[in-house]
């Protein structure tokens, strides 16, 4: 029995009849903190921030800093709620019992949307990453290639898919670990043979930090928050994990720590070794920093694994979007179809249809070759936003509730003014990323799809309430 946090009433959620097999509780700590940080390292910091440091110059170093801040606080108080009430569906179960079906709706398709569009931006970067070594070949073919081994990993039971996926994020935690142990060894003059290649110094304390003022630092910061999106999976996956209220707070333990040390570390590296005037959102900044240094073959295994990295954070996604799909699908917000298992316990439907959106992003990647991937990361950055301002508020008002229960294993420190300072940086990071003229068209088509979101709900309300 469910309660509307709203009233105090006591309510049974309308869930539509049909086949229906539970989840299975497969994950463990370990497998829900790699899967944790196969949704957010991806493209954001190996592709993403080279734009960043393109026009921020070291100050980037501070807004990777801060991101790092909202990512924890964030995760937090979306692990706090999710230990506490494992519900399939994570956040929007909770928003409906905050707030109403209205925002759930809203929310609940923008995050479909928006991990899509994840899904092709990282698919459009692994094209890229690919193209180094094959660059005759169009974007949109290997887009196409990559989407369809995807799909098809998410087809394997939670035991299995959880195997695949920890083994792609173990390699790129890895790889960005040696990539900043490399750099320092750079420095310290332990690896022979680089010569004249390494500066004497590092280049970011000779730099002036903040070279081009602070507005363009402000327009990149949607940028860097979009790095460090990807933490809904934490939720999402409560309903397969082992013992959730103790899995969980384990999993937040070692995820933020290790995501912050390996961002600010990487970013610093990158910084100290490589002009930032010279890098772009065209090449990683990993593998210039690598071909930098003129180790052999190393720029070639770095894109290697870049190109694992993004895959793996693709997959997540798809993870992610088809369990909020089924959700919506349960609660009559979607086609019951979408609201099903199949007999091994996987969302089979809600997968096709978001490999069918997935395969209509992919004519960007052939429409717009050189623009496919800034268009998609801006406007699934601020859609990622939304989705984290919709779990902030529902942490502010669904604390209490769990309070009232009794039900907190894991709480969030210093709320409900940690989570106001999230909602702050978070709102910061959207209304500043319009200082960029360059991204107002991702912008413009985010910020279009949440209210023509918002105008369907009024549409179909009706109908819905009375299904």
């Amino acid at each position: 029995m469910n309660v509307d946090v709203r009233s105090g009433r006591h309510w049974k959620p309308r869930l539509r009849s049909g086949r229906h097999t539970r989840f299975h509780r497969d994950l463990g700590p370990a497998g829900l903190v790699l899967l944790t940080l196969g949704g957010v390292m991806g493209s954001g910091l190996f592709l993403a921030s080279g734009i960043v440091l393109s026009r921020s110059g070291p100050s980037a170093l501070v807004l990777y800093a801060l991101g790092a801040v909202a990512m924890g606080l964030e995760i937090g108080a979306l692990g706090e709620m999710a230990a506490a009430d494992p519900e399939p569906g994570s956040f929007l179960v909770y928003a409906r019992r905050v707030f109403g079906p209205g925002l759930v709706f809203v929310a609940g398709w923008i995050f479909w949307l928006s991990s899509v569009l994840t899904m092709s931006s990282e698919v459009t970067a692994a094209a890229l990453f690919t193209r180094l070594w094959w660059p005759s070949v169009p974007l949109w073919v290997w887009a196409l290639v990559y989407s369809a081994g995807i799909v098809a990993a998410n087809f394997a039971s939670v035991r299995g898919f959880g195997r695949i996926e920890s083994g792609m994020a173990a390699v790129k935690v890895i790889a960005v670990g040696a990539f900043i142990l490399v750099v320092a060894a750079a420095f310290g003059h332990v690896l022979p043979g680089l010569g004249g290649r390494v500066p004497p110094a590092p280049r970011i304390g000779h730099e002036p930090w903040w070279p081009h003022g602070i507005e363009p630092p402000l327009a990149s910061f949607i940028l860097v928050l979009f790095a460090y999106a990807g933490t809904g999976v934490i939720g999402l996956a409560a309903g397969e994990t082992r013992e959730p209220p103790v899995t969980i707070p384990k999993a937040l333990a070692a995820t933020v720590p290790l995501v912050a040390v390996l961002y600010l570390g990487a970013v610093l590296a990158l910084l100290a070794l490589v002009p930032w005037r010279s890098l772009s959102g065209a090449t990683s900044p990993f593998v210039t920093a690598l071909t930098a240094l003129g180790l052999p073959d190393a720029s070639t295994i770095m894109n290697a694994v870049l190109l694992m990295a993004v895959l793996s954070t693709m997959n997540a996604a798809l993870y992610s979007n088809s369990r909020v799909l089924y959700s919506l699908g349960r609660s009559g917000e979607a086609p019951r179809s979408v609201g099903r298992l199949n007999p091994r316990g996987i969302p089979a439907t809600a997968i096709w249809w978001s490999a069918a959106l997935l395969g209509g992003t992919i004519l960007l990647a052939y429409l717009l070759p050189s623009r496919a991937y800034s268009e998609l990361v801006t406007a699934t950055g601020f859609q990622a936003m939304f989705i984290w301002l919709v779990v902030l508020l529902t942490h502010l008002r669904y604390r209490r509730y769990l309070e009232s229960r009794g039900s907190l294993r894991f709480r969030l420190p210093g709320y409900p003014w940690t989570t106001y300072a999230c909602l702050a940086l978070v709102l910061l990071g959207m209304s500043a990323s319009f200082l960029a003229a360059e991204e107002r068209i991702g912008l413009a088509l985010a910020a279009a799809s949440i209210l023509a979101t918002a105008g369907v709900w009024l549409l179909v309300r009706r109908r819905i309430a009375e299904t």
